[in-house]
């Protein structure tokens, strides 16, 4: 498939999504519809065990939208509601990606840039990185889920902070403020991020997308609800031939081999199964 806004290259289980627009790698309507894309193929291809999301060159992972694309839309009803939804629609397909995600921000991640970094399960930002959503100075607000996921991650304060000031942290500050995992110098950054994806990929996926599933799932539930989910996940999850061997090699001391299993279709379908034993 070809790209023209980003590159999608796949080596040994990991998938590696690069924003290409230089010089900054600014989003445009394309650049949404191509994440879109490559997530689909991330969805379809079962050999995919993780991802990784970087910006190319130096200078940015992003520097948020296209202003110029944004200005074309002319204040349009039907325009502005078509650029969000399919923006909106890229990223929540990232977020609910079955397999890890991790973002590596080379260089500047603004506005719709951060938004992409929200959706995904790690962060790791070179020293030189800088963070920020500065929509308000433009007279907007963030359309892809800036003022809705930085909450969960930065928690409601900071992330009113962030949004309201339209602040630009550096890497050190998002790193203390939990907005990013780690941060490295720039020559390191890809090596930690394909080793994180590489140590990711080793872990038995059926029990990483249950986590993933039940992490991204139960914050949005009442504990109760959540309580109950983790326990049926939980259940699942221990019929698994990953499972038992996971608890074989336990008792026998030895390195466990995982196979993996399709465990979030296996959930899925348990679970419905349950709800039509019920009526």
């Amino acid at each position: 498939m070809e790209f023209q806004d980003i590159t999608f290259v796949k080596e040994k289980g990991v998938a590696t999504i690069t924003l290409n627009r230089p010089p900054v790698n600014a989003m445009r309507y394309q650049t949404y519809v191509e994440l879109q894309k490559a997530a689909d193929l991330i969805t379809a291809d079962e050999e995919v065990r993780a991802v990784i999301i970087t910006g190319s060159g130096e200078r940015a992972f992003c520097g948020g939208a296209d202003v110029r694309a944004f200005y074309e839309l002319k204040g349009s009803v039907l325009n502005v509601r078509e650029y969000n939804h399919n923006a909106g629609s890229a990223l929540i397909k990232i977020k609910k990606l079955e397999v890890p995600v991790i973002g590596a921000a080379n260089g500047m991640a603004l506005g719709g840039g951060l938004e992409v970094l929200c959706t995904c399960d790690f962060r790791i930002a070179a020293e030189n990185a800088t963070f920020g959503q500065p929509e308000v100075n433009l007279g907007i607000i963030p359309g892809t889920g800036g003022s809705v996921e930085l909450p969960y991650i930065v928690g409601v304060a900071k992330a009113k902070e962030m949004i309201m000031l339209g602040k630009i942290y550096s890497a050190q500050e998002a790193l203390q403020m939990g907005l990013v995992n780690k941060v490295v110098p720039p020559a390191s950054l890809m090596n930690e991020a394909k080793a994180l994806a590489k140590e990711l990929a080793s872990k038995p996926s059926g029990a990483l997308k249950a986590i993933k599933l039940m992490l991204n799932t139960g914050i949005n539930m009442d504990w109760a609800s959540a309580r109950k989910l983790e326990t049926e996940v939980s259940n699942w999850i221990m019929m698994t031939k990953d499972a038992q061997e996971g608890f074989l090699s336990f008792i026998e001391k030895r390195k466990p081999e995982f196979k993996g299993e399709k465990m979030l279709d296996s959930i899925k379908e348990g679970m419905a199964t349950k709800r039509g034993q019920k009526k």
